[in-house]
């Protein structure tokens, strides 16, 4: 008996302490290719009123980084310029290599949710940002600035800027 309570025991031991395994089918979705080595966000805010003095713009060089900057500087009605300036001007970008892309939109302030995507491309030389955007039922006459800003490697032909309903392409030559 007690040679039969042991073995009993034994087995319910083990039975306890073995794993079950489970057969998992993978399915391979083909997806678009990430494209962070041809392009990287900055991390500026998202919304500022100072952004309706900005136009969507691809800055080449140098110097046309530093008018940019003189601009700005001189611009008033800015919430938070000093952190937008050190930003832009410790982003490191190398004009031999890449360009500084600044998107810029505005909306009506029913807009409550602004997301953005990680860019993607299907060619490496086009290069897709989605723009999703959630609005309140209830228009209001006030508007909000919104701007974008990457470092983007010159082989990259465009960034297309997709809104939805509304698709802007921006070439990056």
């Amino acid at each position: 008996m007690r040679q039969l309570l042991l073995t009993l025991t034994v087995f319910l031991l083990f039975i306890g302490c073995t794993k079950t395994i489970e057969k998992v089918n993978i399915i391979k979705v083909e997806t678009k290719s990430k494209v962070s080595d041809m392009i990287l966000k900055l991390p500026i805010n998202l919304s500022d009123k100072g952004y309706q003095n900005l136009q969507t713009k691809v800055i080449k060089n140098r110097n046309e980084f530093d008018k940019l900057l003189t601009e700005i500087k001189k611009q008033k009605n800015w919430d938070k310029k000093e952190n937008f300036l050190e930003i832009i001007e410790n982003a490191q970008i190398n004009f031999d290599t890449e360009n500084l892309l600044i998107y810029t939109f505005a909306e009506d302030k029913s807009v409550v949710v602004v997301a953005v995507d990680a860019p993607i491309s299907e060619d490496k030389e086009h290069i897709i940002v989605k723009i999703g955007k959630d609005k309140t039922e209830k228009p209001t006459n006030e508007m909000a600035y919104y701007a974008l800003a990457y470092k983007v490697k010159k082989n990259a032909k465009a960034v297309i800027f997709d809104e939805g309903s509304n698709k802007i392409k921006i070439e990056n030559r």
